[in-house]
């Protein structure tokens, strides 16, 4: 009987006990929320519509965002500014990957813009401008890049279905004309038409004989940048402006591609990038060649190449172009012989074009072609990610606080039930023994 008294005594001091804890927890929690302001979270689409209550008719403490994709602009911002007004601020949620875009103008004619696009390997990536879609892929590095036509308003990249990074073309170029220079015949003819469908203006001095040239362009021939954003040399007979070039390229910014027995030529060798190799054959241009066709073309190789020098094509084991800086301009060497006949081969139905577009890429990555600003058609987030963690810091989940789990109003009548509860227990277990 005693024993049984004393498990009683024992058991209502406990009940007792927990009862006044709970009492005095719940009135503490009530004087710090009197003194403290509040701890407050949003999650997904609700964050926007608590930020405008935040930021008037509530005053919390602490405030974070359950994301659930990266934030617009303006909630980001939104965000930020929490702190500068005393509320400290934190997010987490879905982080999405690391992505960028970049948009650059090319020397084209046709103007058109060069996009780098940043993601993890694998991820779909589809572009679009204010018009609709552009172009889409599959990245298969840590990025991947596209050449889009004249872009209209603010470009969009989605990786992965989720509109994540955009960003416009900041600026533009101003290109000139193209010198060609060569023996009369069919390279220098070909070389010229190609660029002329792509758009350029070209200027043309095709030698015929020791006292007389064909010329297309008006005046003398005098190469400057101011009138000239690259000239090509296709054999010999640029060591007629062999002087001039070295000031035009090294000091002037000035775009040189060399081809041919151009490469041969003595006073050319400090601004190639590599010596030209004994030619080879050309080949006839077979259907089973037509998908590379510069396989069948006569090939000098490329070999020594100096400090800086970049191999841009390779054909098997030998260098077929290269290109380097020099001074403030850019040269690339071909060592291709008569391209003309991959044009004239008629074996693919896209020759021409791809002719075209080769000889354009080649005339762009060396064209001398000054950049001007742009208006800036719209708000950019070319690193979204990057931003919003810049912003607003890195995402961390919300840590535990007692005054944050006592605000969750579910559990309060549950705290009263059980302090109910225990003073019942007590109350009932005392009438019981005859103590009440």
């Amino acid at each position: 009987m005693r024993l049984r008294h004393r498990l009683r005594l024992l058991f209502e001091r406990a009940t007792r006990a927990a009862a006044l804890a709970l009492i005095v927890l719940l009135i503490g929690h009530a004087i710090y929320s009197l003194r403290e302001r509040p701890s407050l979270r949003a999650d997904g689409a609700a964050v926007e519509e608590a930020l405008a209550r935040w930021s008037t008719s509530e005053s919390p403490r602490r405030i974070h965002a359950a994301l659930d994709s990266i934030p617009a602009p303006h909630i980001r911002d939104w965000i930020a500014a929490f702190p500068g007004a005393g509320t400290e601020a934190s997010w987490d949620g879905r982080t999405p990957a690391p992505s960028a875009v970049s948009v650059e103008p090319v020397a084209d004619p046709r103007k058109p813009s060069r996009v780098w696009v940043a993601t993890q390997p694998g991820a779909q990536v589809e572009l679009r401008d204010e018009l609709g879609a552009l172009d889409s892929t599959t990245a298969q590095g840590f990025g991947t890049v596209f050449v889009l036509p004249r872009l209209e308003g603010l470009l969009h990249a989605s990786i992965d279905g989720n509109g994540l990074a955009s960003n416009d073309l900041q600026d533009s170029v101003s290109i000139r004309s193209a010198l060609v220079v060569a023996m009369a015949g069919w390279e220098g003819k070909f070389i010229a038409a190609a660029l002329e469908e792509r758009g350029w203006q070209v200027d043309a001095r095709f030698a015929v004989a020791p006292s007389g040239d064909v010329e297309q362009g008006a005046g003398q021939v005098r190469l400057d940048t101011a009138r000239y954003s690259f000239v090509v040399a296709v054999d010999s007979v640029i060591k007629r402006y062999a002087d001039q070039l070295p000031r035009y390229v090294r000091r002037q910014g000035g775009g040189l591609i060399v081809l041919g027995e151009a490469s041969s030529v003595p006073s050319l060798a400090p601004l190639l990038p590599a010596r030209w190799g004994i030619p080879s054959r050309p080949t006839d241009f077979r259907p089973e060649t037509a998908e590379d066709p510069r396989q069948s073309l006569a090939l000098g190789d490329l070999y020594n190449l100096k400090d800086g020098a970049m191999v841009l094509e390779t054909r098997e084991d030998d260098v077929a172009v290269a290109g380097w800086r020099v001074g403030e301009g850019r040269v690339i060497q071909i060592g291709y012989l008569g391209t003309w006949r991959w044009r004239m081969a008629g074996l693919a139905e896209d020759a021409v074009e791809a002719h075209r577009l080769w000889w354009s890429a080649l005339a762009s990555g060396v064209a001398y072609a000054p950049r001007f600003d742009r208006r800036i058609t719209g708000q950019v987030e070319p690193t979204p990610l990057a931003t919003l963690v810049d912003r607003i810091g890195t995402p961390a989940p919300r840590e535990l606080e007692l005054a944050g789990v006592l605000d969750d109003p579910r559990l309060l009548p549950l705290l009263f039930g059980v302090l109910m509860g225990l003073l019942m227990l007590e109350w009932a277990s005392r009438r019981l023994r005859g103590a009440g």
